[in-house]
């Protein structure tokens, strides 16, 4: 298997380039490496580094991005998940029919949930989202179940045409355009959990090392001084992409409720929250001003810089005490402009690298293909140009440990 031949099981705005992950990745001929990405995202590190042979391990906060990345990286067995998928079809359609309206919401959910699920879904999408949602957890083996909750939200989370009444859910940017959603979710379940098995590319029949997915922090990681030899990562890049503005259409159905679903949206790195400590104080100050931001600046704007300050400094810390001794780390970040000012997000990177140890061993810039930037919903006239300018380009910064 080539990672040129692997594509995505699920839709995922801004997704690292495989080509990346393999530049810096040899098949593991003598050894094999540990590699971490603690900003997983869909797992397109983790799942290159398995098929080279290393042991991949992953972190991420948000749930959606951890199933897709078990999912894709995980040994997947064709046959059950394909009988498994036709038997929830099976069960979703005899209890469909006896699900009313007002019941037609996932178990558990609260008030909020279901004003916002009955915002976004027509009754007919949600009785039949329900039956599924309750037939999808009868399966006891947990790797199968997971493959059925990708398909399960691979029906929502679409570009144009999927089981709600959005469109673009898939770039993040929903906008509600149906009155009735296009797709019916029973007829088209088994045909999207194929879809999501034809495309994992491990099914057990090699030695290769498993991957691990955490549902942890960056921040805070669970891992021991000095275990991982390579750390290969995408920050979320500021100002761009709210992954969670759209990942919660498929979530709710999976008992996340929207406030708990704010809480890690406000809380996690990249997200345009305000810093609240002091953002003239010296380091943060130097910092900023070297990241391309001055006292011309909004104070939202300097607030919300100083706040990805602060995270990536938690981050490049972590980072650096997992890393062994001559330990590599890879960033892919992305410069970006707002409010007019061209934010080099890189450079703090490097400072912050430098900060905790790691020295910046080089850098390259590569322009981002047009079906990578985060674009407006299809239906945006003239916001094309202005969100192109946010993001047009990548930068890899590689860093090595040498204290």
């Amino acid at each position: 298997m080539t990672m040129n031949d692997t594509k995505p099981i699920h839709p995922f705005p801004a997704r690292m380039a495989p080509s990346i992950v393999l530049s810096r990745l040899p098949q593991a001929t003598r050894r094999p490496l540990t590699v971490l990405d603690p900003m997983a995202g869909s797992g397109t590190t983790l799942v290159t580094a398995r098929s080279q042979g290393h042991t991949a391990i992953g972190c991420d906060t948000d749930p959606l991005a951890v199933l897709i990345s078990r999912v894709w990286c995980g040994d997947v067995n064709a046959k059950r998940c394909a009988r498994s998928a036709s038997e929830v079809v099976m069960a979703a359609r005899e209890w469909y029919q006896d699900i009313p309206e007002a019941s037609a919401y996932p178990s558990g959910a609260d008030d909020e949930t279901r004003a916002f699920i009955k915002y976004w879904f027509d009754a007919t999408a949600r009785r039949q989202l329900t039956a599924l949602a309750k037939a999808i957890p009868e399966n006891t083996e947990s790797s199968v179940r997971d493959v059925l909750w990708c398909a399960f939200s691979r029906l929502i989370i679409t570009k144009q045409m999927g089981v709600s009444l959005a469109m673009d859910v898939s770039h993040s940017r929903p906008h509600k355009v149906y009155t009735r959603a296009p797709i019916n979710a029973l007829d088209k379940f088994e045909q999207v959990a194929k879809k999501v098995v034809t495309l994992c590319p491990f099914d057990g029949s090699t030695n290769l090392p498993r991957a691990k997915v955490y549902r942890r922090d960056a921040r805070n990681l669970p891992f021991d001084d000095g275990s991982i030899d390579v750390v290969i990562t995408s920050p979320p890049y500021l100002n761009a992409i709210d992954y969670l503005r759209g990942h919660r259409m498929s979530l709710v159905w999976m008992g996340h409720r929207i406030g708990k679903l704010r809480e890690v949206r406000s809380s996690n790195v990249g997200a345009e929250v305000g810093y609240k400590g002091v953002v003239d104080g010296a380091p943060v100050c130097k910092i900023l001003a070297e990241m391309g931001t001055s006292h011309r600046n909004s104070d939202r704007l300097r607030r919300m810089l100083a706040r990805y300050v602060n995270d990536m400094d938690l981050v490049l810390r972590e980072t650096t005490r997992v890393l062994a001794r001559n330990g590599q780390a890879i960033f892919v970040l992305g410069d970006s402009t707002i409010e007019g000012t061209y934010i080099r997000n890189s450079r703090a990177i490097t400072l912050l690298g430098r900060k905790h140890g790691l020295d910046l061993v080089s850098t390259r810039r590569r322009q981002l293909p047009n079906n990578r930037r985060y674009l407006p919903p299809p239906s945006s006239n003239g916001a094309g140009e202005q969100l192109g300018k946010r993001m047009r380009e990548e930068v890899v910064c590689c860093f090595q440990k040498t204290g």
